[in-house]
This record gives structure tokens, C-alpha cells and sequence, in this order.
């Protein structure tokens, strides 16, 4: 399979790179386009005409548009998913549901646009005032490889909406899917106003540079968003960052042992722990430690590592070989600093160890609490046990470390619960949940405190990204 990437007609890079399989890095799954610098000129000049006419017209016409690309969706949705499985090493039910929530937030936020993105007008007896939303021009999403489909919708159906034209630039570790799903909102919209362009980091520099580009989105590690964050301000670009996080699950001594242990494996090990929300470390109370760690174990044995077309399989392979080499040396570091190192699951026979990219899922505890697989993002199936005495001190020293993407709490009494959460630094607090957020999960914020991002996405916030302000007044005569 040859990626093509987009613009107002497809477009092939000066060379190709090869994407493999992560759970048999012989196979060879689709050579992805390398486009220059060059390329992206030419695009952004194209965009720079379209856009001007996108902007021109009603809120209303741009929905429409938009909407017409949720039965696309839903008629590819097999090809899409499969796509995603094949080169992430995801199992179905994640992908599925990646795709089906994004088709829900495509809907909501449709929904929201109208009265989110309309003028507001004051007057009295001498002024008129008009506060306008207008789009800043061409923007740029810069999208990572773990959600593709979740993070590319919470960042082009905004741009578009709001009047903007917009480049995305896939991962090169996942380019495949994404560019399927964003081909087809192509066909929605007018030549030109959505492209995707394939590159390595080089594109990705000449996008955030670029002068007629004046919005950066990116999704993607801390230490690389601060150097978006530096690069865009020499030409003062609006920038949304969503970084990492080291999200942690404090559990107080009153909590259901087992089913916080189930949640929390299911929270730290789908997608092989590779997402920014995954569980990164788990906090216990010295009372019911050992009882925890029994627990978890028990809910981490149950997991099945293989390949995703092994409908056994419960957990798949991480992304590529240097994800692989990373994690098994921060798991020899843990050993050699004399941690507790627990490999939990079985292993199928499907799974290949010599070409696929396996980590079994592995527990850790007695480890001191500043060892780097505690204070750093691990984005692997590891995850570390620690336990505390005092709520109050263990709520401080959280909060004075640099993360705050979100976290969460386990315990009985909801009152008490929901006041430690109020003091926590963070986007997100989970009360008795890892992940779940209700039937209005897309009306909530997504984004980070501190080093863990700035801006907003998802619903009428992640609207807000892609505007700006403009107000024209005068006399009422």
C-alpha cells in the first residue's frame, strides 16, 4: 500500500519510507510519502484561497458540509478499524471504539458550533457593538500515533467549523488510518481546505515556522511540546499543546479492593499503556497495600498477550522495536535498583517474541518513589506500586511535581472523595473510575495543567482554540 498524501489533489513525496507491523516487524504494511518543505509552501498558498471562501460562508452551510462526512464514517468503518488494528497493534474493541466516540464528538460538536461560534451584539442609546469570531487563517494539527482518529477529530472539526483551513501532519509510526478517515471528510469539504501531509520531523518543524500558519495544535510529549511551544512564539502563533502525563490513582483505605484492581489493570494496560490518560502509578494506603497487590495481580493475570487478529488476545504488542528496547530497559533499570518485578498475563502462542513487539505487562513495588518509572512517563504496560500514610502530605507532593494531566481517586465515601479532588492540580479527577466520564463525556474539557499542556479540546472549550476575537463598534446612528 503506497500513503498518498493531500492537498487539492494527491500528492507523492520526493521518497517513501517503510511502515511495518508492530506485532511482526518483518511485514511490511504500506510505504508512507516523505513531503519537503516545498510541498507544504504550495499548500499553504492553496489553502490561503480557499480558505478566504470557507470563511464567507454561514455557520450553517459549514455544518452541513461537515455532517455529510458521518455516514462515510459509518459505511468504512471496517476498513478503517482494520487499518488501525494492523498498524498499531491495537485490538478491535479499543479502535472500534476510538472511531465510534469520535463520530459522537463530531456530533456534538456540531450541535454546539452554532451558538458557540455566532457574534454577540450590545447597543445602547448612542454605540453599537459587534463581538465577532473570526478564524485565524490556515492551521496546522500535528496529530501522535496512539489515538489518531480521537486526536485528529478534536482538532480539524473545530478548525473547520470556525472558519479555518487546516494541514495535518500524521504520525510516521501510524500514518494509515487517520489518513483513510481524513480522506474522506476530503470529499465533504472544497479542494484544498483539509491536507495531509506525510513527513518526519523536519515537516513538522516547517509547519510550526511557517508565517502564514497561525495556529499549532499538537498532541505528543512534554519535552517535544515545549519545543513547539519555543518555535511558534518567534512568529507569536496561538499554540494548543495537550503533553504528558503521569497520571496517578490514589487509593484510600476504604476503597472495593477488587474492583479498583480490575479498573486500574484495564486503566494501565489498554493500548499496552501507550495513552496520554492510562493509569501511570498507583498510590495505596500502607493499610491495604498487600491486599491491593494481591488484587492486582489477580485482575493483570487474566490479561492475554497477541496480535490482534487473536480474538483471545486481551493486550497487544507496543508500537515498534525502539518502544520495545526502551521499556525492557527501564524494567532491567527497576530490577537492578532491587524493586519488586512482577510479569503478569500469558502469553499466546500467537504472539511471536522474536519479531513482534511484546512487553508483558509488569507490576512493580518496593521501588523508592524517585525512581524514574514513579517522577517519569513510562507509556508502556509497567506500572508501579507505591503506598503512603497521610493523604494530605501525598496530595502535595503530587502537586508539586510537574504533571498534572489528571488522576484518580478510589475509595467509599463520595464527600470525601470529591474534596480531596478539588485540591488535586490537574485537568482531569476520575472518582472510582479510570477513565469513564458518563453519557455527557463529550460537553467536558480535555487538557493539562502545568507542563502537561496548554489550551483546550473537545466540545464548545475546544471550539474556543480556533477563534478570535474581533469587535467593531460605533455610533446606533
Amino acid at each position: 500500500m503506497h500513503l498518498r498524501s493531500f492537498a487539492t489533489t494527491q500528492l507523492l513525496g520526493q521518497e517513501s519510507i517503510e511502515l511495518r507491523a508492530p506485532h511482526d516487524q518483518r511485514q511490511v504494511i504500506a510505504m508512507m510519502p516523505v513531503c519537503s518543505k516545498d510541498v507544504l509552501a504550495e499548500v499553504v498558498e492553496q489553502a490561503k484561497i480557499i480558505q478566504k471562501e470557507w470563511a464567507q460562508q454561514s455557520i450553517e452551510e459549514r455544518a452541513l458540509c461537515i455532517a455529510s462526512f458521518i455516514p462515510l464514517i459509518e459505511a468504512h468503518l471496517d476498513e478503517i478499524i482494520e487499518a488501525l488494528r494492523t498498524e498499531q497493534g491495537m485490538l478491535d474493541s479499543v479502535v472500534r471504539r476510538e472511531v465510534q466516540e469520535s463520530i459522537s464528538q463530531i456530533n456534538h460538536t456540531l450541535q454546539v458550533a452554532p451558538a458557540e461560534l455566532a457574534s454577540i451584539h450590545l447597543a445602547d442609546e448612542s454605540y453599537t457593538a459587534e463581538i465577532r469570531k473570526v478564524p485565524f487563517g490556515i492551521t496546522a494539527a500535528i496529530v501522535p500515533w496512539n489515538a489518531p482518529i480521537s486526536l485528529a477529530t478534536a482538532k480539524v472539526i473545530p478548525a473547520l467549523l470556525s472558519g479555518n483551513a487546516i494541514i495535518v501532519k500524521p504520525s510516521p509510526r501510524a500514518p494509515i488510518g487517520v489518513t483513510l478517515f481524513l480522506d474522506l471528510l476530503r470529499s465533504c469539504l472544497p479542494p484544498g481546505l483539509i491536507s495531509v501531509l506525510h513527513g518526519l520531523d523536519e515537516l513538522g518543524e516547517a509547519m510550526i515556522q511557517h508565517p502564514d500558519i497561525r495556529k499549532i495544535s499538537f498532541t505528543g510529549s512534554t519535552a517535544v511540546g515545549k519545543r513547539v511551544a519555543a518555535s511558534a512564539a518567534s512568529e507569536l502563533k496561538s499554540v494548543q499543546l495537550e503533553l504528558g502525563g503521569n497520571d496517578a490513582a490514589v487509593v484510600l483505605s476504604d476503597a472495593d479492593i477488587k474492583t479498583t484492581a480490575t479498573q486500574l489493570i484495564d486503566s494501565a494496560f489498554r493500548r499496552s499503556g501507550q495513552f496520554c490518560y492510562a493509569t501511570k502509578r498507583v498510590y495505596v494506603h500502607t493499610s491495604i497495600k498487600e491486599h491491593m497487590i494481591e488484587a492486582l495481580i489477580a485482575a493483570a493475570e487474566k490479561l492475554q498477550i497477541g496480535p490482534p487478529s487473536d480474538p483471545s488476545a486481551t493486550l497487544g504488542p507496543v508500537i515498534d522495536k525502539d518502544a520495545q528496547q526502551r521499556l525492557n530497559k527501564l524494567i532491567e533499570k527497576v530490577k537492578a535498583a532491587n524493586a519488586t518485578v512482577r510479569p503478569c498475563g500469558t502469553v499466546l502462542e500467537s504472539a511471536d517474541p522474536v519479531n513482534g513487539c511484546y512487553v508483558q505487562p509488569t507490576l512493580v513495588w518496593n521501588i523508592d518513589h524517585a525512581h524514574n518509572l514513579v517522577t517519569e512517563e513510562q507509556f508502556g504496560p509497567i506500572l508501579p506500586i507505591l503506598e503512603y500514610e497521610n493523604i494530605s502530605e501525598l496530595i502535595e507532593a503530587l502537586n508539586n511535581q510537574n504533571y498534572g494531566l489528571s488522576g484518580s481517586l478510589w475509595g467509599s465515601d463520595l464527600t470525601e472523595l470529591q474534596d480531596i479532588a478539588r485540591h488535586i492540580e490537574a485537568g482531569r479527577v476520575f472518582i472510582n473510575a479510570a477513565r469513564a466520564m458518563g453519557h455527557f463525556a463529550g460537553e467536558l474539557p480535555a487538557g493539562g495543567h502545568k507542563h502537561s499542556g496548554l489550551g483546550w479540546e473537545k466540545s464548545v472549550f475546544g471550539l474556543r482554540e480556533y477563534y478570535q476575537y474581533q469587535t467593531i463598534n460605533g455610533p446606533s446612528r
